[in-house]
């Protein structure tokens, strides 16, 4: 089967999967804030515990795949997981039962968490990862601008359940392209016959694999009650959704703006900044009772995560030859992404929404931490103009 990774339907398909396994990180302020609290009735708490269970089953599918990535064929899984995860959303949309909505978010997730490990694993085997995963998250953008701008327009039109119907026609779609072109990557032999028997990871990739899940954990628990703060400062339903349209236009963005300062801007600053900028924004965010500085706040929050997260995947591919660590971009997106809105939910319901600014700044401090120690656990410069070297 001749399905290059480079070739124009290799890359298509795999861009089109990234954004399938990613666009539950774009929907939690509407999946949560909107739909579950807002259209559904849930407290914070309980909401939070349905997008952490489905992100949890992305982490533990990702988990037991990325390990193993090398045994698997991907024009088979990816289009299955896919699939099984189009069919749990669009079961989603036909009920309101808690009970129910836990299994099809558990279900949902170890689909995803297949799918997207095998993705990513492709993509780290690409001839240039950097800018095949700055294409993916453009591409990205571009969906969470008409997902943003659209989609809690239709909820109001049409009720919570068209949340689910448009996920899973996107799980639909990344499944019939990585059907007909997901790309066939050059096996890699396996030492001893066994998955785990690779170099051990170094130092630096470890503490880079950690920062990350904190910059996502801030993100997601910022997203998923995005939403709500805004409501908690006063502000109207329509200044609200205004910002998150804003939110989908700065978003497009980032990617293209990661490709071009693939080679001029160093990987160990950019991740050193990013949370850095996370904790700054996120108390912007929550404590200014001014709209002008939530909206500036909101708009340019999930960019950062776009435009670090980039630079991070680069750097974990260049420094791990054998794809292991970026396979597991899921367990390390999704562990943080998975916490986020439960601990989010937590405080909100505990202490306030406002209280999630000092929550987000607390993790940040400690992810600003770990990228030191990744770049100084690294024996290269970390720049992705190194990896092309």
């Amino acid at each position: 089967m001749n399905r290059p990774i480079d070739g124009l339907k290799g890359r298509t398909s795999l861009v089109l999967c990234h954004c399938a396994g990613m666009i539950d990180i774009v929907a939690l302020p509407v999946w949560v804030g909107i739909v579950l609290i807002g259209q559904y009735g849930l407290d914070p708490q309980r909401a939070g515990m349905l997008a952490t269970l489905f992100l949890a089953a992305v982490v533990l599918s990702s988990l037991f795949i990325s390990p193993r990535v090398h045994l698997v064929e991907g024009t088979a899984f990816v289009p299955a997981s896919f699939g099984v995860a189009a069919i749990a959303f669009f079961a989603l949309s036909t009920t309101k039962d808690y009970g129910t909505m836990a299994v099809l978010h558990a279900l949902g997730g170890l689909a995803v968490g297949c799918g997207l490990s095998i993705t990513h694993s492709t993509v780290g085997a690409s001839a240039n990862p950097h800018r095949l995963i700055a294409i993916a998250f453009t591409a990205l953008s571009v969906l969470s601008f008409g997902f943003l701008g659209g989609v809690p327009q239709l909820v109001s039109a049409k009720g919570g359940s068209v949340l689910f119907v448009v996920l899973g026609s996107i799980m639909l779609v990344a499944a019939l392209f990585a059907l007909i072109g997901f790309p066939v990557k050059e096996s890699v032999p396996v030492l001893n016959n066994r998955p785990g028997a690779h170099t051990p990871l170094s130092r630096g990739v470890w503490f880079a694999m950690v920062g990350t899940s904190l910059m996502t954990l801030s993100h997601s628990m910022m997203l998923s009650y995005m939403e709500r703060v805004g409501d908690a400062h006063g502000f109207s339903k329509h200044l609200v959704l205004s910002v998150l349209l804003a939110v989908g236009i700065v978003n497009l963005f980032p990617g293209p703006l990661a490709a071009i300062f693939e080679r001029k801007i160093s990987a160990r600053a950019v991740m050193i900044a990013g949370p850095a900028l996370q904790g700054i924004l996120g108390l912007m965010l929550t404590q200014s009772s001014q709209f002008e500085t939530y909206a500036f706040a909101s708009a340019v929050f999930p960019a950062v995560m776009i435009f670090t997260h980039t630079f991070v995947f680069a750097f974990l591919a260049h420094h791990d030859s054998s794809t292991r660590a970026v396979a597991a971009t899921p367990v390390i997106t999704m562990t943080g992404s998975a916490i986020g809105p439960m601990l989010g939910g937590v405080v909100a319901h505990n202490f306030g929404y406002t209280n999630i600014g000092w929550t987000v700044a607390a993790v940040a401090t400690i992810g600003v931490l770990c990228f030191l120690q990744a770049a100084r656990g690294t024996d290269h410069s970390g720049s992705t103009a190194d990896a092309a070297a």
